[in-house]
């Protein structure tokens, strides 16, 4: 669908620039920031003219992304880096450069600006990347799909998942129970210090707009949002990567190569595995691995299975926030 969309638009004229810049996060040295280039800024229920749920929905996948876009990431007043974006319209920057002095207890969101050159067109933007405090004593590391939000990825056909995500605005998505009051309680670890967030999905970046809405709208805590490219078929078929979960995991643990981290998932689909050889790999860095219960029998069992073999890191099964707070509780992750 998205090849057919991009041959049809061939011959489209590009006269404007618009910049959609993704969550970014820093450590110490190092500044990890992406987004794409747009020709547009597509719709959505707050600013379309005619609002509706399956037009903002197609406005977020009917995108003209714009390859060859020369991009300079500016921070503190100065130019760090430059890339040209590619053929899907990305940028994407993992350099070194000293950030501020880490606050000792704040968690910090700290500016800088993305400028866009493409033939006679220029645009600049002022993004926001998390700095974490240097402080902070675990962070989280949360999946998104089913265990924050019902997605319906189980369901007959699918028809729950292609309703929830095409023909429901996020304001009228539905968090799971007490949710965000477990994620509010994680965030605090004394008065005046936080915990970063990290949220995790395999859903496209086409869908990021939609889920930083979900996430305000209900309250969680404000954190960097990871999502990836839609794969195509032949990606699917003959890429031996690792899962786009894992890899962002790993990434993240080895930018904090002195933190430790709370994993939180769902029994549904691959978190227990995944999140189980991460632990492995990583015994004294791994505080709990927190999973919700899904529905579907034979996957509780599945996850049952992987998590009985498994004994250097609790593992929690909970149905909703309030089993998560009692069982984070009396593990000490919370007060």
């Amino acid at each position: 669908m998205k090849q057919l969309l991009k041959f049809l638009r061939l011959s489209k004229q590009v006269d404007h620039l618009y910049i959609q810049s993704f969550s970014g996060y820093a450590s110490a040295d190092g500044l990890r920031v992406a987004g794409r280039v747009l020709n547009h800024k597509p719709r959505n229920s707050k600013t379309d003219i005619s609002p509706s749920a399956w037009r903002a929905s197609f406005a977020n996948f009917n995108t003209y992304e714009i390859e060859n876009v020369q991009v300079t990431l500016w921070y503190n007043g100065k130019p760090v880096a430059c890339c040209l974006t590619n053929s899907e319209g990305y940028y994407f920057f993992d350099v070194h450069v000293p950030c501020e002095t880490i606050d000792e207890t704040q968690t910090k969101w700290l500016p800088y600006r993305i400028q866009c050159v493409y033939q006679k067109l220029a645009q600049e933007k002022k993004c926001w990347f998390l700095q974490p405090n240097s402080n902070f004593d675990y962070g989280i590391i949360s999946d998104i799909d089913d265990t924050l939000i019902h997605t319906g990825v189980n369901s007959f056909f699918k028809w729950e998942l292609i309703k929830n995500s095409i023909f429901t605005l996020a304001e009228e998505r539905v968090p799971i129970d007490y949710a965000s009051q477990f994620y509010q309680a994680l965030q605090n670890q004394s008065k005046g210090v936080d915990r970063p967030f990290f949220y995790l999905s395999n859903s496209p970046f086409n869908l990021f707009s939609y889920l930083h809405a979900f996430l305000r709208i209900h309250n969680f805590p404000r954190g960097v949002l990871l999502l990836r490219d839609f794969p195509n078929l032949w990606q699917q078929m003959f890429n031996r990567e690792k899962p786009h979960k894992q890899k962002e995991i790993l990434q993240i643990l080895n930018i904090f190569s002195d933190k430790s981290f709370v994993l939180i998932g769902d029994s549904g689909e691959h978190d227990p595995s995944i999140y189980t050889e991460i632990a492995q790999m990583h015994p004294s860095r791994i505080k709990a691995i927190f999973l919700r219960r899904v529905k579907s029998k034979s996957k509780m069992r599945l996850a049952s299975r992987i998590v009985s073999k498994f004994k250097s890191t609790p593992v929690v099964f909970f149905s909703n926030g309030e089993e998560a707070i009692i069982a984070a509780k009396k593990m000490g992750l919370i007060q």
